[in-house]
């Protein structure tokens, strides 16, 4: 199983990141050079660089690292839209925007994994409140019911664990894009409306099941819980 590399000198930051690793390990590099060596001699499958904490140029950081290794590159960082964008040109796969939510990252540093380095068939499932999301092969089940068992895209699994997540709190239109698609700058108008349709249909999120996900007029969209009942994510 490969490792997650960790561009990093913030002692809270690296302790962060080596617990959300787990059973995979990981690397702690704590400049540029380091990072490129590392890489190349171990097993690494996704190297998270915290920018904001790395004393040198952003673009540069980027194109070093993205130019002397293959792994998949993901960055913790407060930047603004344009430079993110400048950033993927330069070799970002994916970002992750401060502050940092403990859960969501998590959630979406095991989506990035399964892309980076597909785990054994035997990987643990997530559970987030009845559902169980199979990660490996992005499925998911509903414990209440056993007929419920699709196939998500990762877009899809991402909206879906963030709805779960934050169960009966109102999300807004740009958070939804901020913590799932990222700095993407194209975004077409109607792919969430596009992707919170399919999740709803594809987990039957309808009030004779027990859920409303509701659009906020004006806003965004919201996951109600008919019963009240709080979802909260654990290893299955």
């Amino acid at each position: 199983m490969k490792k997650i590399g960790i561009l990093s000198h913030r002692p809270e930051r690296i302790a962060l990141l080596q617990q959300l690793a787990g059973a995979r390990g990981s690397l702690v590099c704590d400049g540029c050079d380091a990072a490129i060596a590392a890489t190349a001699s171990d097993n690494i499958a996704l190297m998270l660089v915290d920018l904001d904490a790395v004393r040198h140029d952003a673009g540069r950081v980027v194109e070093l690292v993205r130019d002397s290794v293959s792994a998949f590159l993901i960055l913790a960082t407060a930047a603004d839209g344009a430079l993110l964008q400048a950033l993927r040109a330069a070799g970002a796969d994916d970002f992750v925007l401060e502050p940092i939510r403990r859960g969501e990252l998590g959630l979406r540093l095991e989506l990035l994994l399964q892309v980076a380095d597909p785990a054994p068939a035997n990987t643990p499932a997530l559970q987030l409140g009845e559902f169980r999301f199979d990660l490996p092969h992005l499925r998911v089940s509903r414990v209440a019911h056993p007929a419920l068992d699709v196939t998500l895209t990762r877009k899809e699994a991402e909206l879906a664990m963030l709805l779960l997540q934050n169960l009966g709190r109102p999300l807004s239109r740009a958070f939804i894009q901020e913590r799932v698609w990222g700095a993407e700058p194209e975004l077409p108008t109607r792919t969430i409306d596009t992707h919170v349709s399919r999740v709803r249909t594809k987990l039957a999120l309808k009030p004779e099941n027990g859920y409303r996900l509701a659009t906020v007029y004006g806003y965004g969209y919201q996951l109600e819980r008919i019963g009240g009942e709080t979802i909260t994510s654990s290893p299955a």
